[in-house]
């Protein structure tokens, strides 16, 4: 396949067919004479009775007040389900935050623990710290 292709397609590539296909084009969108009297006929038509009438279009049953109702109800259930998973995105964050509270809590706990013991094997070893 060329490059040509490639980037035209395959019915584009001859000139001939891309010149044939506009000549079609513009024979299709030629100016076409307008009829004799047909403006006439036209502005008649436009101030007859029946053209005055205004047609009013009356949704069928209930069925625009069901669609009305349900996409408010989606829109509500949408709605809720954001609220919600939002609050339980906060809850499990409230969560990790008590864990790693709590995992701190403890780490400090032996770390103190560490230190009170060291600090007793220095003073048995007769080093004082600074008191």
């Amino acid at each position: 396949m060329s490059d040509q292709e490639r980037m035209d397609g395959p019915e584009l590539v001859p000139d001939l067919k891309l010149a044939e296909f506009e000549l079609q084009l513009a024979r299709a969108m030629a100016r076409v004479a307008v009829p004799e009297g047909f403006a006439a006929r036209v502005l008649d038509r436009a101030a007859s009775p029946a053209a005055q009438t205004v047609v009013v279009m009356r949704p069928r049953s209930g069925l625009w007040r069901m669609q009305a109702w349900a996409g408010g109800a989606i829109a509500a259930v949408l709605v809720l389900g954001m609220v919600a998973a939002e609050q339980l995105h906060l809850r499990r964050q409230r969560a990790e935050q008590a864990k790693a509270d709590q995992q701190f809590a403890v780490a400090m706990q032996v770390t103190d623990h560490a230190l009170a013991q060291t600090r007793e094997q220095l003073q048995r070893a007769g080093l004082k710290l600074g008191e």
